[in-house]
């Protein structure tokens, strides 16, 4: 029987979190920056411990406006604040593995056609772990600001075949391999920008049908927590795992 995690995005101040927690097996706690707050992500981060759930850092870009779906900021404060979740990741240590939030995620991710390409060969051939990746900076901003928040042997959530596989390579690290529920994707398996129609799926018979098409490839399926209807979709997904022969857990 294949085992497949159900993970959700929960501390951004919704009101679903504890009920989704019924049929998540991880959850990507915000750490307070695109959304919610820091006593939040210590409230959420102790409630899953408290009911044994997998618990990942979720960090975002510190854009409340879009809820750090917007591009990434250029400024020195956008930058602090980026070194803040850093540290609050690093050092505190206590979380199971790291998903980037929203943007962070998305321009962090990008498709490796045909494998990698010499800028990334020549990065997987580094020798040793450098926290701050000029190497990778070159290539994609976005993916040095997610090697530093993962660190040396941390697990990254994320998406296969994309700079995400790079990062976990660099780091050490194991790739925990993403699919959605709710996200349309593109034919080349990236997922469809947020600003197009049709990006969040919202009808039930789409996401059990796609949940159960990931299921196979993948070792954690995502329900995002600031949906209307994620609560019905959580159980949706999770009943239609079980339905399949899936064991669903971390």
């Amino acid at each position: 029987m294949k085992r497949v995690d159900l993970n959700v995005d929960i501390g951004e101040g919704f009101p679903y979190d504890r009920e989704l927690l019924s049929f998540a097996t991880s959850a990507n706690v915000c750490l307070g920056f695109h959304a919610g707050s820091r006593e939040l992500t210590e409230e959420t981060y102790w409630l899953c411990r408290d009911l044994g759930i997998r618990t990942g850092a979720h960090p975002g870009y510190a854009d409340r406006a879009t809820m750090g779906r917007g591009p990434r900021p250029q400024s020195d404060e956008a930058n602090a604040l980026m070194a803040e979740q850093m540290m609050f990741v690093l050092l505190e240590a206590r979380f199971d593995y790291v998903k980037p939030h929203g943007s962070l995620y998305n321009e962090s991710a990008k498709r490796l056609p045909h494998g990698w390409s010499d800028h990334e060969e020549r990065i997987s051939r580094g020798s040793s772990y450098d926290p701050i990746p000029g190497r990778l900076e070159k290539v994609n901003p976005a993916a040095a600001d997610v090697f530093a928040l993962v660190g040396p042997a941390m697990p990254l959530m994320g998406l296969a075949g994309t700079t995400h596989s790079v990062i976990a390579s660099l780091s050490h690290s194991t790739l925990i391999r993403e699919g959605f529920a709710d996200r349309a994707y593109q034919p080349d398996g990236m997922l469809v920008p947020r600003s197009e129609p049709g990006a969040v799926l919202d009808d039930p018979d789409q996401i059990r049908r796609q949940a159960l098409s990931l299921a196979e490839r993948v070792d954690s399926i995502c329900l995002h927590g600031d949906t209307p209807d994620c609560l019905e979709f959580a159980e949706l997904v999770y009943r239609a795992l079980k339905d399949e022969g899936f064991e669903v857990g971390a």
